[in-house]
């Protein structure tokens, strides 16, 4: 059986289960296996730091934005760092807009003339800050709302950096849940700079972006359109998009769920005990599966079997992990986690070779000398 999130040139894929099922691992296998092809890239938004042990193993970047380090930010951004272009310069102005709608700012025509000539002026300027246009737009009401996105406000930390500190890395992983805990109107805003920067990394080199958890993004509208938008042009930058989630019923109150399941060809059902259930027997026959398949679902053994369906066929498989890649994919309770931390801040680079020591796995430490 080969295994292929492609059906022809499109990886799109959606991955169905409840929690406890195996997701975290079959998505950090998939990003590990991915990095097999030349010039691979792979984005990665993660919750609950399931991705952080394959990340730092590979030599990856990973961000817990929103977290603090010695008590400071351990990442900041400059949304109007680039305004070469003149879709660089539309990005900022709508980037602009929304910050201004998510502080009750009522925008009109006015407004955005205003902004407009601030952006302009700060194109030919090599001061972009958030401040930076703050001083410079002339009406009060657009200083005022974006005041809470400054370094007067409580989001400056992220928001107002002269320069982006975040350098993409062929492995990038972002950790969301502090975030997450920040509300909408601070998860929105740093979700679709980052977004932005990612587009502009996707230049037709293999790339793969993983959304775990995506129906929290699929909950606002801005992330939606976005998203509709990837599933839609992304084949054209070799890029795929992997969206996963523990919630079904968040899948369904989505709205676009129907598009979503047209869109991706190649869906991953993780063991469900409960398939059968007249609620979730719905919404798997909307996939396209019988009776059969439901049952499949609901027999197979949670974190061992997966059921991936493609136009090409149908197939329960099991990944049959040895322990050296189950060390670094199979991680994701929070005294392993905190465990890894510490070995990778005493240890650098080196803390696998330490982590595998601990875990008594010393024909996997052999491994890793290969």
């Amino acid at each position: 059986f080969h295994f292929n999130l492609h059906h022809e040139d499109v990886g799109h894929t959606l991955i169905f289960g409840p929690t406890g099922s195996g997701k975290s691992t079959l998505l950090a296998l998939i990003a590990a296996q991915f990095r097999r092809y030349r010039d691979a890239q792979v984005f990665a938004f993660d919750k609950g730091m399931s991705l952080m042990p394959l990340t730092r193993a590979v030599g990856g970047d990973h961000h817990e934005i929103g977290a603090e380090e010695d008590g400071r930010a351990s990442l900041s951004f400059c949304p109007l760092a680039d305004l070469e272009s003149d879709a660089d310069q539309a990005f900022a102005a709508e980037f602009i807009e929304m910050l201004l709608v998510f502080q009750g700012v009522t925008v009109t025509p006015l407004h955005r003339n205003a902004i407009a000539h601030q952006i302009t002026l700060m194109a030919a300027s090599s001061s972009r800050s958030l401040s930076d246009f703050v001083s410079g737009v002339q009406l009060r009401d657009i200083k005022d709302g974006l005041k809470h996105y400054t370094i007067d406000g409580p989001m400056g930390h992220l928001m107002d950096a002269e320069m982006d500190t975040l350098a993409f890395q062929s492995f990038q992983c972002i950790e969301l849940e502090a975030l997450m805990s920040m509300g909408e109107r601070n998860l929105v805003p740093v979700l679709v700079h980052l977004f932005r920067r990612i587009e502009k990394r996707l230049t037709g080199a293999p790339s793969l972006i993983i959304l775990d958890e995506a129906w929290l993004m699929l909950g606002h509208q801005v992330f939606r359109k976005k998203i509709r938008e990837w599933l839609k042009v992304l084949r054209k930058a070799n890029c795929a998009v992997i969206l996963a989630t523990q919630s079904i019923s968040d899948a369904e109150r989505s709205g676009i769920v129907d598009v979503l399941i047209e869109s991706c060809p190649t869906k991953i059902c993780l063991a469900n005990p409960a398939a059968q259930t007249t609620s979730m027997a719905s919404f798997y026959e909307r996939l396209g599966f019988n009776q059969r398949q439901i049952e499949i679902i609901a027999t197979a053994r949670p974190k061992r079997d997966y059921y991936c369906v493609t136009p090409k066929g149908r197939r329960l498989f099991e990944m049959a992990l040895g322990p050296l890649t189950l060390a670094f994919t199979g991680v994701s309770d929070a005294e392993q986690i905190r465990t890894i931390k510490t070995l990778f801040q005493a240890h650098g680079s080196d803390w696998p070779r330490h982590w595998l020591s601990l875990k008594g796995e010393t024909d996997a430490l052999s491994l890793l000398d290969c």
